[in-house]
């Protein structure tokens, strides 16, 4: 029982030296300052044991009070012969510190690990947006010249004027990487007025949207590139009328958007991951970078008929408004 005290010893020492295993951490590269650091405390906190060790000894232990040995040569004996134990117990605190330390700089570094990939990933969906604004703004600003020369201003001016309130929705959209499927539908409206008077009676645009879902999330400008592709390759390939379908399902948890068109079809050997368009290309690699394996986009002929379609496929997930957020809250 007597040596229960001086083990409480290690009740203010355990903290500190916890401290100084995190401060002067034992490993590789060898670190002298360290060592010596560790030594020293191992050998006070080894004396302060001993010290309270031979107080309680010479006061509860007849046999070491008076005619027994002196203070000071039990203090040396118990500090000698206690040493390696208290060595062991040092080293074992010191190992628990530095395990602790070490699993604390694991976990902060995967925290940053984690972070950073994430603004990683921000930043190429940035850099895949600001790569899709000036290509769709330079097809458009190509189709008004063609119009100004042709000495066509009216349709010309009504371009610039549908042009300027799409810039000014993607302004405000800023670096927002999904919107809702019905602003979307709103910038792709505009997107075909501008195509419409460009082709006139050559294009007709067929809608297939349920206005249930006009509330899910999609990426920003995600149905643009392909609605592009449809008219350049289909659309303008006719000499006749052609007809551009877009539809809008839902099939379980994933929503499914569709642009299809009459146009020639695909070309022989055509392979949609070696697509050198930016469109196709810009696409792909946005979905892949917000869904993972569960966005995609799929070229192929339509089940009946000729032309193309284009598929896009993401989770289905909607906007909450503020009515159903206090709905659920209530």
């Amino acid at each position: 029982m007597s040596q229960l005290p001086a083990w409480y010893v290690w009740v203010p020492a355990t903290p500190i030296v916890f401290h100084l295993a995190r401060r002067w951490r034992l490993g590789r590269p060898f670190r002298a300052r360290a060592w010596a650091s560790h030594l020293l405390a191992c050998l006070s906190v080894g004396c302060l044991f001993a010290l309270v060790y031979t107080v309680f000894q010479r006061a509860f232990v007849p046999a070491m009070g008076a005619g027994g040995p002196s203070f000071a040569m039990m203090l040396l004996r118990y500090s000698l012969g206690w040493l390696p134990m208290m060595a062991m117990t040092y080293a074992a605190v010191v190992g628990v510190a530095q395990s602790l330390a070490s699993q604390q700089r694991a976990r902060e570094k995967e925290r940053q690990a984690a972070a950073l990939a994430i603004e990683l990933s921000e930043a190429r969906l940035q850099a895949l947006q600001v790569q899709l604004h000036p290509h769709f703004l330079f097809n458009t600003l190509n189709a008004i010249v063609v119009l100004v020369r042709a000495q066509e201003t009216d349709t010309a001016a009504r371009m610039l004027v549908l042009l300027g309130d799409i810039l000014r929705g993607l302004l405000k959209q800023g670096a927002t990487q999904e919107v809702s499927l019905r602003e979307e539908v709103a910038v792709l409206s505009r997107y075909l007025e501008i195509q419409q008077l460009r082709f006139q009676d050559r294009l007709r645009v067929d809608w297939d949207v349920d206005d249930a879902l006009l509330d899910a999330r999609v990426p920003h400008l995600v149905l643009q590139p392909l609605v592009e592709n449809a008219i350049r390759h289909g659309v303008s390939a006719r000499t006749a009328a052609g007809v551009l379908r877009i539809r809008a399902r839902r099939q379980g948890d994933a929503l499914s958007l569709e642009v299809e068109d009459d146009g020639p079809g695909l070309p022989a050997g055509f392979d949609l991951e070696r697509s050198p368009g930016i469109g196709l290309s810009n696409t792909r690699a946005r979905l892949s970078q917000l869904y993972g394996d569960a966005g995609r986009v799929v070229v192929a002929p339509p089940r009946e008929g000729v032309g193309t379609v284009a598929t896009v496929t993401l989770p289905f997930h909607a906007v909450v408004t503020v009515s159903e957020a206090g709905a659920a809250r209530g």
